[in-house]
């Protein structure tokens, strides 16, 4: 009861893009509110994405440090949370 599940989650499955978002700057809803993780380096960050959508039966692209450098650099100035309606925008 402290988080949404992963398990086909449209955010953790989807665009590896948003993803690498997400674990960047956080992301809020339904009263909840996932802490950004932006102070860990690119290769962890990319592993655990990697992990999460290919664990529970998904079969998802891994995440490469790449995506989550590129996300770092594009989202550099926002430090708000991603919302549902914020990560609509970005797909």
């Amino acid at each position: 009861g402290l988080a949404p599940a992963l398990v086909d989650s449209r955010w953790a499955t989807g665009d590896p893009a948003i993803a690498a978002a997400i674990v960047l700057k956080g992301k809020e809803g339904n009263g909840l509110v996932m802490p950004p993780l932006e102070a860990l380096d690119d290769n962890s960050l990319a592993n655990a994405l990697t992990y999460v959508r290919r664990s529970w039966g998904h079969t998802a692209s891994a995440v490469s440090p790449a995506h989550i450098a590129n996300a770092r650099k594009t989202h550099a100035g926002r430090s708000a949370p991603w919302t549902d309606a914020d990560l609509e925008k970005l797909k």
